[in-house]
């Protein structure tokens, strides 16, 4: 039964993924298994390896001692999500925005109790921690200007056309045919391998998206150049980046958490309290092959089917939740003590 609760739980995550703006990190904190989670990856090292080296006994330790099957669940119901709903969450995003928005918004609006009941003491440097991260989600959000999301929308679009071309529609004066590449040289191999530490420790935060990261560093369009013409050195060279950033900050992570809880836990309250701004139904947008480019926030100058959708929707997310949470409370409850 716990294997299936923990798939549930990794479909929940791969879903946040697929959503722009929502991040797998702040369903892991809803759900209540973002530390069980950190502790689990960062139970990984060299020891592992020794320990699998050892042969059969010392794998079965091993791997109990990481978490294995809570994070092979998890990986596998993440993968399922990703498989299953990438292609029902763009439809959605695409003839049901705002709602769909709607929806995840109030998801994170109710999921706030979280990390809330897990701040233990209001002081005044837990509050500057909680504000500043409400200050680097927002700051985050609002580097990419109208003009700028509009101008990445038509470089990718520009790609995908590119590299979906035949070599008899790309080819130059001379006959010869042109074929787009990521350079190999050392610097954007460096360029890369770093990115894919950015990339996933954005990721893990709750709050910030790893792909916007990538948008930030100028290196996205790319990595999905290199995905689109398989190259798959340079995608090595980034998941090996991903790697070693995800065995180091989880280490971090859980540092901070155990020498310095509150202040921690504050911080990731206002990843997950900025990442509402992200996440705000509303928007204004400009339309791009077709295909829908939010620009701003805006407050809706009207309430017609749409707003009165999104506004169920929004109920629904917080439902949700809260059913959960009642779920939950419930079996935590001892049991109440029988007399004769």
């Amino acid at each position: 039964m716990q294997i299936v609760i923990n798939l549930l739980r990794g479909f929940a995550i791969g879903v946040a993924n697929i959503i722009p703006g929502v991040s797998g990190g702040t369903v892991a904190l809803m759900l209540g298994i973002y530390q069980r989670l950190l502790d689990a990856i960062s139970a990984i090292g060299p020891q592992t390896i020794k320990a699998f080296a050892a042969g059969r006994a010392g794998i079965k330790s091993e791997l109990e001692r990481i978490d294995a099957a809570f994070l092979v669940s998890l990986g596998c119901g993440a993968g399922l999500a990703i498989v299953a709903s990438a292609r029902l969450m763009s439809y959605l995003l695409e003839t049901h925005h705002d709602p769909t928005y709607g929806f995840f918004f109030g998801l994170v609006a109710a999921s706030l109790v979280v990390p809330w009941r897990l701040v233990k003491r209001l002081s005044p440097g837990n509050v500057i921690s909680c504000l500043a991260a409400i200050a680097l989600v927002v700051g985050l959000t609002l580097a990419m200007s109208g003009e700028d999301r509009l101008q990445a929308a038509q470089k990718k679009a520009l790609i995908k056309s590119a590299t979906a071309a035949t070599p008899a529609d790309s080819t130059t004066p001379a006959g010869q045919t042109t074929k787009m590449s990521v350079s190999t040289d050392s610097s954007n191999i460096l360029l890369f391998f770093v990115s894919g530490i950015v990339a996933i420790c954005a990721m893990i935060l709750p709050g910030i998206s790893g792909s916007f990261m990538l948008l930030l560093i100028g290196v996205y369009f790319d990595i999905l150049l290199c995905i689109n013409e398989r190259q798959i050195f340079m995608l090595a060279v980034f998941a090996a980046g991903a790697a070693t950033g995800l065995l180091l900050f989880t280490r971090l992570l859980k540092y901070l958490l155990l020498r310095y809880a509150d202040a921690t836990m504050s911080f990731l309250l206002g990843l997950v309290l900025g990442s509402l701004y992200a996440i705000w139904p509303f928007k204004s947008f400009g339309m791009v092959e077709g295909r829908r480019v939010d620009i701003a926030n805006i407050m809706p100058d009207s309430f017609a089917a749409n707003e009165g959708l999104t506004l169920l929707a929004f109920a629904l997310g917080l439902a949700v939740v809260i059913i959960f949470m009642v779920i939950e409370s419930r079996q935590q409850r001892p049991p109440a003590s029988q007399t004769i």
